[in-house]
């Protein structure tokens, strides 16, 4: 085994860039919406998307991260994780949808916003099953077939999305093409992972749901806390100023997310790898962790210089007003390095079961972010969001590295 692993990493990484880089379907849909129906709308949609966000975080609680590692380390579960899994989801899945179906009645009095929340809420339900797919391939190392679902669900979204707008359907009809598009990728999701696991159905073992759960508390509610960290400013901007502005704010933001997606590729191969490596060999582990963040952070420095000059011209792909977001990309792009670093280290905490500092860290950096968000916005709009995007980063970036620094540097390679 020591000396197969570079083929089939070499392999992962090129499925795994083939899928990141399918989120440029989704940044076209996204130059679509704000081109055809305005800022304005598009500042509304993106309300609704960043709460959907937060609600498929919520009813997915880490499973689909513990998934990934559980298989890694003894693919024969891969079966019964799976069907576990499913049924394990859909309580948490309705709560999610009510809770939060409530929360876009209580802050959006319009009909046709309130409409495009639920349907964009269930859509999340369906997005997040499908992440109990990939999280089923991935620990297998099936990267070809989880980049068929990734590219397949968001090529889904795009056509579906740009039907309803060519339709004239409005945001509610681009809700519901959402919609739709997830149900026909669900399907095809299953289709495919029953090559692997067999047929998909509803499993109810306690054994493997009270183990599930214990697993993936400290990972699920770091990443319930990490997409509202990612997404609060859109709700919070959307609460205090307009959405004209939040649209703006958001066409910066779709840019700088499309930066993020590189250091994705390498966090997605990395993951399952660095969780046998942590039981196998201890010194490639540390070595292979050093590498990703030398290698994720000298990309991000590449990336931002493009993003600070090309930030303007990029922008205008979403409209001749966009280019107005052109100082919160600049103050966005400033932050590409601590993003990219805190990806390989999620990687790393994962692998050597630290979750919980995965939890605390971003407890730490949201405060700091919501709260400047409170201070800021008001007196700079989305600049003051975004300011208040890398101040947040920095702080968990250093609270990480703190955290991990006996596995990033074991004992005998310090310097």
């Amino acid at each position: 085994m020591s000396g197969s692993p570079e083929r089939p990493t070499s392999r992962n990484v090129f499925f795994a860039t083939v899928s990141a880089a399918s989120a440029g379907l989704l940044l076209l849909l996204s130059v679509l919406i704000s081109n055809v129906l305005g800022q304005e709308a598009w500042g509304q949609f993106s309300f609704a998307l960043a709460l959907s966000m937060i609600g498929e975080a919520l009813m997915d609680f880490g499973i689909h991260q513990v998934t990934i590692r559980s298989i890694a380390r003894e693919r024969g579960q891969a079966a019964a994780l799976f069907r576990n899994s499913l049924a394990l989801k859909a309580l948490p899945g309705a709560a999610m949808f009510v809770a939060l179906s409530a929360l876009a009645f209580w802050l959006r009095p319009q009909t046709d916003m309130r409409i495009v929340c639920v349907l964009m809420l269930a859509s999340a339900v369906f997005r997040s099953y499908l992440l109990t797919v990939r999280g089923v391939l991935q620990g297998l190392e099936r990267f070809a077939d989880d980049s068929f679902v990734v590219v397949t669900d968001r090529l889904a979204v795009l056509v579906f999305g740009a039907g309803a707008i060519w339709l004239h359907g409005g945001l509610v009809g681009l809700a519901a093409a959402f919609l739709t598009a997830r149900v026909v990728t669900m399907a095809g999701a299953l289709w495919i992972v029953r090559r692997h696991v067999g047929a998909p159905r509803l499993a109810f073992d306690t054994g493997v749901w009270k183990d599930l759960q214990r697993r993936a508390m400290s990972l699920g509610a770091f990443l319930i806390v990490l997409n509202l960290y990612s997404y609060i400013d859109t709700l919070i901007l959307g609460a205090l100023t307009t959405d004209l502005e939040t649209g703006l704010y958001n066409s910066a933001y779709k840019t700088y997310e499309g930066l993020t997606y590189a250091t994705a590729i390498l966090s997605a191969v990395i993951t399952p790898r660095l969780s046998h490596l942590w039981s196998a060999d201890r010194p490639a582990h540390g070595r292979l962790v050093r590498h990703s963040l030398a290698v994720s952070i000298s990309l991000a420095l590449v990336l931002a210089a493009a993003a600070w000059w090309l930030g303007p011209v990029v922008l205008r792909i979403f409209g001749p007003t966009a280019v107005s977001a052109a100082d919160a990309l600049r103050i966005l792009a400033i932050g590409l390095p601590f993003v990219f670093a805190i990806w390989i280290l999620h990687a790393v905490a994962i692998s050597v079961f630290e979750e919980r500092w995965l939890f605390r860290t971003t407890v730490i950096g949201s405060i700091v972010n919501i709260a400047l968000n409170f201070q800021w916005i008001p007196h700079y709009g989305r600049n003051g969001a975004a300011a208040a995007t890398v101040a947040g980063e920095l702080v968990s970036l250093v609270v990480l590295l703190w955290a991990l620094r006996r596995a990033i540097w074991p004992a005998g390679v310090r310097t």
